[in-house]
């Protein structure tokens, strides 16, 4: 799934569908459709939700950010393809303990798990919160949870540890 980024603000991206003039898109699984009321080559104005945006695009370098205008204010856009999650099995098996880390800043929406509790690979630990975007944090195997190091509502940076599984 492709993740737009707008100034930091993160949102999925499903299928891109046309008729005509008007382009439909999910964002975040919300049906957002836009019409386009007239193309230059250095601007567009489009129509949605009742409001009217000029929007001017500009592609920096050959990465996947874009600078662009909204209605005349500048803002940051990036194209991001979302890392699917999966898990170890077979040849690629944790072995041994599995310390699973943050794997970026943001704040710990909850904890799904309990010292102690009997966890399957794949299963949900913990929730991590980031850009307004709930993140499920999963068990990378098969086994006990021994550590929990943090808890609901502190702030985690890449690479914390969360919880130790063996």
């Amino acid at each position: 799934m492709t993740i737009l980024s707008i100034d930091g603000r993160k949102f999925r991206l499903g299928d891109l569908t046309s008729e005509g003039s008007s382009w439909s898109v999910l964002v975040d699984e919300k049906k957002v459709t836009a019409e386009i009321l007239e193309q230059t080559p250095t601007a567009t104005l489009i129509r949605t939700g009742g409001r009217v945006f000029r929007i001017a695009l500009e592609r920096r370098g050959v990465s996947d950010s874009y600078a662009v205008e909204l209605n005349g204010r500048p803002v940051i856009v990036r194209l991001e393809e979302e890392m699917p999650f999966a898990p170890a099995s077979g040849l690629g098996a944790v072995e041994g303990p599995a310390l699973v880390t943050s794997p970026m800043a943001g704040k710990i929406a909850s904890v799904k798990t309990l010292i102690g509790a009997s966890v399957e690979e794949g299963q949900a630990l913990i929730v991590l919160e980031a850009m307004k975007m709930e993140n499920e944090i999963a068990s990378p195997k098969k086994g006990i949870v021994k550590e929990i190091y943090v808890q609901q509502g502190t702030l985690a940076k890449p690479g914390d540890k969360l919880v130790l599984v063996e």
